[in-house]
């Protein structure tokens, strides 16, 4: 056989098989077209979940390009703006990130700021935060390593939306990160009926000790629905049409993963190399 069809026939299967990586690891939505002007982010090498203690080859490993010259060394306080919706960090504010008024958690000054567009009904979503995340927050948030900001993307589930608005009106009564667990641990009603989704989150605002009947009005009224459409419209310039997907100091990190290859990743942050 031809050497440079033998090339372009290994080329292609190998393509194949790290798009097919992505998609194991990730909950996905089809990309709309004619999505432009985004900023240019950077790519960390992701891995499927379906083989957590193994990494790809390295042909297969996503090219991790060069970080914006303008960034701030990761052991640096990064300026951060105050906003009324909650603090911009500079990794937020290069891609466009505005702040968010429950959803942040940690230190606003944390040398690293995680961004995090996530669905309640997102299977890999759920595996990141019942598996993955309580590590992340007793390791680096709680030790101010970590600011760690969430962001909705309702792209996967039929009653996403109603769970994220739960969430945000949970956070009116300063219990959002409560109510983000709670949601997370069933993902059964995020597909079933608007009554199933309903009670569900009325069992949940009652566990967490909140008001249910003012939460439920909350919701009713649509008070959150203009951040979660800014959410969704804040991904849609990133191009990012599935979940999860996470910002780590403005570099893209796609799919589900486990403590260690966070850890690592954390870790090259907090200690980068000359």
């Amino acid at each position: 056989m031809d050497v440079s069809l033998t090339r372009r026939i290994r080329t292609a299967l190998l393509f194949s098989f790290s798009c097919l990586l992505l998609l194991l690891s990730a909950c996905a939505a089809p990309p709309p077209t004619g999505a432009d002007g985004a900023p240019s982010v950077a790519r960390l090498p992701s891995v499927t979940p379906v083989q957590p203690t193994a990494s790809p080859p390295p042909d297969l490993l996503l090219p991790t390009a060069a970080p914006t010259p303008t960034a701030a060394p990761a052991t640096a306080t990064p300026e951060v703006e105050l906003t009324a919706n909650g603090p911009v960090t500079a990794s937020m504010a290069r891609l466009q990130l505005a702040g968010e008024p429950y959803a942040t958690l940690g230190d606003p000054n944390a040398p690293i700021t995680v961004v995090e567009f996530s669905d309640f009904g997102c299977e890999f979503c759920r595996r990141f935060h019942l598996l993955t995340f309580g590590a992340i927050r007793r390791e680096y948030i709680e030790t101010g390593k970590v600011l760690f900001v969430y962001k909705d993307l309702p792209v996967t589930s039929r009653h996403g939306a109603l769970a994220a608005a739960a969430a945000e009106c949970a956070g009116v009564q300063n219990g959002y990160w409560q109510m983000h667990t709670l949601l997370f641990a069933d993902p059964d009603p995020w597909y079933g009926s608007e009554a199933e989704a309903g009670a569900r989150i009325a069992a949940a605002a009652a566990e967490a000790g909140l008001d249910v009947p003012a939460l439920e009005a909350c919701v009713a009224a649509g008070d959150m629905t203009a951040n979660i459409d800014a959410n969704f419209a804040e991904a849609q310039a990133l191009r990012i049409f599935g979940t999860p997907a996470y910002f780590i100091n403005g570099k893209l990190l796609a799919g589900a993963q486990p403590p260690e290859v966070w850890r690592e990743i954390l870790d090259a942050e907090l200690n980068p190399t000359p």
